[in-house]
């Protein structure tokens, strides 16, 4: 056997009674869990879902979640994760062009889940588990108990196809990223090669980032490679995050973005709990600032911090992990600004406009080639072609090296704003912008304005409703060059996002939503 699957059988005999997946609800040792994903497996092939077939998946993070991906990756059917937090025309959309021969749906998700919207699709089985089922559907406990546990016994291929992933869609339509098992397997092992382990060591991942996303499945996936434990919880509460690092002795946590480390900052409860097993936070998906650091440094002493860069496409491109005082991270904050080094399995470039290498400092856009690159966009060749070039991956990400080989990240190429024959990258306002004693986070778009075409807007996240804007304006004025100062300002309780926890700049230019003000109404509204 080939690929992740085969991590799942060598830790179910070697480590058959340690807790292998955890949620909220329930837990599963890998001997358990290698035998609930050999019935699933072997009920596919009994109903025709052999390999090259494809199962959509429209669920939350739990242990079912794990059994099914893990079902198709033993037999060769192709997982086609979906968004849950997609409208369902949008559902609809992309089990349509997925062409998934059966959906697989936790109860929380029934409602979007109608024959109504899967009419002209290639859906013939809908699967799903505990009280909240359809009736007529499939539920995982038939499978459970009417099903043989059988290792089924399929020839799995590098090059055959994995798991297909949609994009947040941030920019556009969202495009399914195509994986191979070989892809999978190769990441599985970076995220392996890159951690401090010791066979004596214990691992155990606790995270809220949804399993569709290649965030929440690196988890998954680093927890099997390490034969450690994944725990799966969905939002950031802070006394179910408190409990179950208890509970399951939690030794890392992976937070995107960042800033979520505040809710249990501020929370009165989280201290009741003991969180002394936690020794790594992966933080990433987001700004890492000074404060967020601190708190991780306060809330979980000698942690080992870790950031990273990375996209759907080609997983991750570098990272970087440290164990700072919090003395040391004040003595030197412009550290916690990288994305980190080169990953070990991947090379990346840094190139111009002209796909010339850019010399040390300057900013360029990023290059990838790894074993974890994706095959392809599903069904869009066009798409793929554009995207490549001689084999290298181009990201539409604009970062900088500096002599040291840490790469700093300024923003994508396509947000860039050009105003009055400027360039302005909306990360090089938004880091000063932080800054500011009474802004808790931002995001900066282009605006239409009749003189300058276009200018720099900014949606800023304040710690009370009756923040100041004329001091962020003289804030502004005092701290960046004077084209890349903005000219508009909203005040929003909290910024969009996509699946992917990314900023959704597109959703800020929804006039509907976001009204934005000029520098003129600002000022004499204050007046």
């Amino acid at each position: 056997m080939y690929g992740i699957a085969s991590l799942l059988v060598k830790n179910a005999r070697f480590f058959p009674e340690r807790m292998a997946v955890a949620d909220v609800n329930a837990e599963l040792t890998y001997r358990e869990l290698n035998e609930h994903v050999n019935k699933i497996a072997n009920y596919f092939q009994e109903t025709g879902l052999t390999k090259g077939h494809r199962v959509g998946f429209v669920c939350d993070n739990c242990i079912q979640f794990a059994e099914l991906w893990l079902a198709t990756q033993k037999i060769g059917v192709v997982a086609v994760f979906l968004n849950f937090r997609a409208t369902r025309a949008e559902l609809s959309r992309d089990v349509r062009r997925s062409h998934c021969e059966a959906l697989f749906y936790s109860p929380k998700w029934k409602d979007i889940i109608s024959r109504r919207d899967l009419v002209g699709s290639d859906v013939k089985h809908l699967i799903s588990f505990g009280d909240g089922s359809i009736d007529g559907h499939i539920g995982l406990e038939y499978i459970y108990e009417n099903v043989p546990a059988d290792e089924p016994e399929v020839e799995i291929s590098e090059t055959d196809w994995s798991t297909i992933l949609f994009t947040s869609g941030s920019t556009g339509l969202s495009k399914g990223v195509v994986r191979t098992h070989r892809m999978i397997f190769e990441y599985a092992m970076q995220m392996a090669a890159e951690h401090e382990f010791y066979k004596t060591d214990r691992v155990s991942i606790l995270s809220h980032s949804p399993l569709f996303h290649t965030g929440g499945l690196s988890m998954l996936m680093k927890a099997l490679a390490l034969c450690g434990s994944y725990v799966g919880i969905n939002g950031i509460e802070a006394d179910a995050i408190g409990s179950l690092i208890e509970k399951y002795s939690i030794t890392q946590l992976f937070f995107v973005p960042p800033v979520n480390i505040m809710r249990l900052a501020a929370s009165e409860t989280f201290g009741k709990y003991d969180t002394s097993s936690v020794n790594f936070i992966w933080a990433t998906g987001g700004k890492l600032s000074l404060e967020y650091v601190l708190a991780m440094i306060e809330l979980f002493p000698g942690v080992r911090i870790k950031t990273s860069y990375g996209g759907t496409e080609f997983c991750a491109a570098c990272s970087i992990s440290f164990r700072m005082t919090a003395d040391e991270v004040r003595a030197d904050p412009g550290f916690l600004e990288s994305a980190g080094y080169i990953g070990q399995f991947a090379d990346v470039r840094l190139v111009d406009d002209e796909g010339r290498d850019v010399a040390p400092g300057e900013m360029g856009e990023v290059w990838v080639k790894a074993p974890f690159v994706m095959l392809e966009y599903l069904d869009s060749p066009e798409d793929t072609a554009e995207v490549f070039e001689n084999g290298w991956y181009k990201t539409g990400d604009v970062f900088s090296m500096d002599e040291k080989g840490l790469m700093y990240f300024s923003d994508r190429k396509s947000a860039m704003i050009k105003t009055g024959g400027e360039n302005v990258y909306p990360n090089e306002v938004e880091s000063v912008l932080r800054k500011h004693p009474h802004i808790v986070d931002c995001a900066v778009v282009a605006q239409p304005d009749p003189k300058w075409t276009e200018a720099v807007a900014a949606a800023i996240v304040p710690d009370s409703p009756d923040i100041d804007l004329l001091d962020v304006i003289e804030f502004a004025k005092n701290n960046l060059a004077g084209y890349r100062k903005p000219q508009y300002y909203c005040v929003v309780e909290d910024l969009p996002r996509t699946a992917s926890a990314k900023i959704d700049r597109r959703a800020l230019l929804d006039k509907s939503k976001y009204t934005f003000r000029n520098l003129k109404s600002i000022t004499e509204g204050n007046q």
